[in-house]
């Protein structure tokens, strides 16, 4: 894309464009100012315009992956929230989803520890965005009836942890019985979270 496509504003958005894809194809360590630079076709210093540093650019990244995650609970809740099992079960996929779809920067929202990347305030926004649209979900189980009265917090870190550890195991090949099977790996997820819906009612009736 050549530099004078960017004269209305849009390079900090291209920036984090370019940043997504190499994030993907070159990790963490690959990931330069200079390779951002190229990548956009613009100088080594145009990207210092928008970001401070390297660290600055990860958690504009990472919390690009948490608006995601956010807007995806959300566009559940919106479709399924009449149906707060549903909902959940489906979050659970879309969640595994878009840590398959894109690992790296699934690692770099909750693994990659780099100096000064949680420092941001917009990174800590959008994290708690994405946990507040999982409370949310929490919520109207609650009021249905199909996720018991524990706290709602309890739930969602309960859930997370979930769903948490079988994406970072599918990402990571890890999943033994699935070979690596997409669709294989999607089912398991769906029915550890079943499960975990199911342990929650029991507890709810034996209370």
């Amino acid at each position: 894309m050549a530099q004078d496509d960017y004269h209305h504003g849009n390079l900090r958005q291209a920036l984090l464009d370019a940043g997504e894809k190499l994030l993907e194809t070159e990790g963490v360590a690959g990931l330069s100012m200079r390779a951002l630079a190229r990548a956009t076709g613009v100088s080594h210093a145009a990207p210092y315009r928008h970001f401070a540093d390297k660290a600055d650019l990860l958690a504009a990244l990472a919390a690009r992956g948490f608006a995601r995650l956010a807007e995806t609970l959300v566009a559940v809740a919106a479709a399924h929230g009449h149906d707060p099992q549903r909902e959940y079960l489906v979050a659970c996929r879309r969640y595994m989803e878009l840590g398959m779809d894109a690992p790296a920067m699934y690692r770099l929202m909750f693994g990659q520890q780099q100096p000064g990347v949680g420092d941001q305030p917009e990174l800590a926004q959008a994290g708690q965005a994405a946990y507040e649209a999982l409370l949310g979900a929490m919520a109207r189980g609650r009021a249905a009836g199909t996720l018991g009265e524990v706290d709602d917090e309890a739930k969602a870190t309960a859930v997370w942890s979930m769903v948490h550890g079988v994406t970072e195991l599918a990402i990571s090949g890890r999943l033994e019985p699935c070979a690596g099977d997409r669709l294989e790996i999607l089912a398991l997820g769906e029915q550890m979270c079943s499960l975990l819906l199911s342990g929650l009612a029991a507890r709810e009736r034996a209370t």
